[in-house]
């Protein structure tokens, strides 16, 4: 019988104290981006997607440039799993302010793309962004460049 490989716990998963919680949001984004893991293939799109992709033709709205990709697919998992836990477990409120901060940091979306998504102003969006990054920072106890 083959033994299952079960993930290990976020926390104890990687050394956090390695980067600030802005980091790794982004390098989580940057290797989302690596082999299109964001990538939707649906039956109605796959080829276009892929020639789009062939093409070097942009296919989202970003304007921020992440980082280049520097942690491994352990590392991404560990965020990952941070970030669903969040989302699972906090209130409706928080969870926007999550969404925001996501958004900004993993998806890469500009101040303004967010405040048009989630049609708030700029400044709502600047403070969402700032409460979701403390609240994942103080409940983990991770660094941020808010809290050092």
């Amino acid at each position: 019988m083959e033994a299952v490989q079960t993930r290990k716990n976020f926390q104890i998963a990687i050394d956090w104290k390695i980067k600030t919680l802005e980091q790794w949001l982004e390098q989580y984004g940057a290797w989302l981006l690596l082999d299109c893991h964001y990538e939707d293939l649906s039956a109605h799109c796959s080829l276009g997607s892929i020639l789009d992709m062939a093409q070097g033709v942009k296919i989202d709205r970003r304007r921020r440039a992440l980082p280049r990709c520097n942690i491994n697919e352990s590392q991404a998992m560990a965020v990952e799993d941070m970030l669903s836990h969040l989302l699972e477990t906090e209130s409706v409120k928080v969870k926007q302010w999550l969404k925001v901060a996501i958004k900004y940091y993993v998806d890469g979306y500009s101040e303004d793309d967010i405040s048009d998504c989630f049609e708030m102003s700029t400044y709502a969006v600047q403070r969402d962004k700032m409460l979701g990054t403390l609240r994942i920072a103080t409940r983990f106890k991770l660094r941020s460049l808010l809290t050092d």
